[in-house]
């Protein structure tokens, strides 16, 4: 359970993202981009600052490279008002694929 999301950009392209997050009826939400960055920097974004609700039932990043590589993070986490910080790293595989996994 996390009160904030962190992005590491380890893709070697800008990043740009948005949060998901689903509410108690099943529907997913998307935020309004949170911006781009470039590669090797990090982001923390608190999530109610950013529109997501404190019932969400489960948060997660969507991301895409300007190479036009997209992708959403795995797993999502919970909402909770505590100072956790869901981290989730975005890279590249060899096949060219972008994956946002949780880290910590």
């Amino acid at each position: 359970m996390s009160q904030k999301i962190s992005f590491k950009n380890e893709t070697g392209y800008v990043f740009d993202f948005s949060v998901r997050w689903q509410s108690s009826d099943g529907k997913w939400n998307t935020t309004e981009s949170c911006g781009g960055y470039p590669a090797t920097q990090s982001r923390t974004l608190s999530l109610d600052e950013i529109g997501v609700p404190a019932d969400a039932v489960a948060v997660t990043p969507y991301g895409h490279t300007v190479s036009q590589l997209s992708g959403q993070g795995t797993p999502p986490v919970t909402f909770a008002s505590n100072d956790h910080i869901a981290i989730y790293e975005a890279t590249v595989t060899p096949e060219k694929e972008l994956k946002i996994t949780l880290i910590e």
